[in-house]
């Protein structure tokens, strides 16, 4: 199994397995979700794009 390391907008480390994300969304105040299903969404300080880079995927 794999995990991305991502940074939360508290300061916390926060681990995401790419394989759960749904979906990215960008929200005002420069936060961007990632969202695993349920409650699990985790705002972090990057674009949608640097986001969605790090999970290892391409944007179209």
């Amino acid at each position: 199994m794999e995990f991305v390391m991502f940074e939360n907008v508290d300061g916390m480390e926060v681990f995401v397995n790419p394989k759960r994300v749904l979906w990215v969304r960008e929200y005002p105040g420069q936060v961007t979700v990632i969202s695993c299903g349920g409650d699990d969404k985790f705002g972090v300080r990057l674009s949608p794009a640097q986001t969605v880079a790090a999970l290892g995927n391409s944007v179209r």
